[in-house]
């Protein structure tokens, strides 16, 4: 099942298909234009951070073509996460230090939960920052184990009063419009955080132009194009 709905959402949301893959190149692009420059190590571990977030986009697409809307979210809000970290170490050498040294005992796990919390990592007076924590906030909502998560994975039993769990949490009534939809959302998301690499390597004396043109660009065609979808 997981094949057939792969190859079938494929071929029915190319499009959206092919934006995450342009959203996965503008990493690439990023990541090789500022890797020759990363000298100091809290830079360096924000720079293996933003790979990070490129693999919980490849992660979360590839879910989303199975089907798999909840685990999509879940990715997403590490992508997010991990960026939002990744400004605050490069920012703050006391939180480089608690993250580098974190080995996973209860006194070091207990710091980086104190300083990582998501009021310090998204701080609302910064816009960009705002706004990654709306889709943290949004992808934690629809990740969480909660009614309206265990409700999208229940349809319709053919026999009166009956019902059926489903392990696919996107269901065929509206399928492509979802999909779409999702797909939109999770690229959208991923944008953000490439705009917030402007700030976490704002110091990183690298030729970013021809980044920003293609992150520009790709954005004006992902509204161009969420405005042509009907109910999205």
């Amino acid at each position: 099942m997981d094949r057939d709905n792969f190859s079938g959402i494929s071929r029915e949301c190319a499009e959206a298909v092919r934006f995450a893959d342009e959203v996965h190149g503008l990493y690439v692009m990023h990541s090789d234009a500022i890797d020759p420059y990363l000298v100091a190590v809290q830079h360096k571990a924000a720079g293996a951070l933003f790979i990070v977030c490129r693999k919980h986009l490849v992660l979360g697409a590839l879910s989303l073509m199975r089907l798999y809307s909840a685990q999509m979210y879940r990715e997403s809000r590490a992508a997010v996460e991990a960026a939002g970290v990744a400004r605050l170490i490069v920012n703050d050498m006391a939180a480089f230090r608690i993250f580098s040294s974190d080995d996973g005992t209860p006194t070091a796990a207990k710091k980086a939960r104190e300083t990582f919390k998501t009021k310090i990592l998204f701080p609302q007076t910064v816009p960009i920052l705002k706004a990654l924590y709306d889709h943290y906030d949004l992808a934690s909502r629809l990740s969480h184990t909660s009614g309206l998560t265990f409700l999208r994975h229940i349809v319709t039993n053919p026999e009166p009063g009956g019902a059926l769990f489903t392990y696919q949490d996107i269901h065929k009534h509206h399928l492509k419009r979802d999909v779409v939809q999702h797909f939109l959302w999770l690229c959208m998301a991923h944008l953000s955080i490439l705009v917030s690499a402007d700030d976490t390597f704002g110091s990183v004396k690298a030729d970013l132009e021809e980044f920003r043109r293609g992150r520009s660009a790709l954005f004006s065609r992902l509204v161009q194009f969420r405005a042509q979808q009907p109910n999205v």
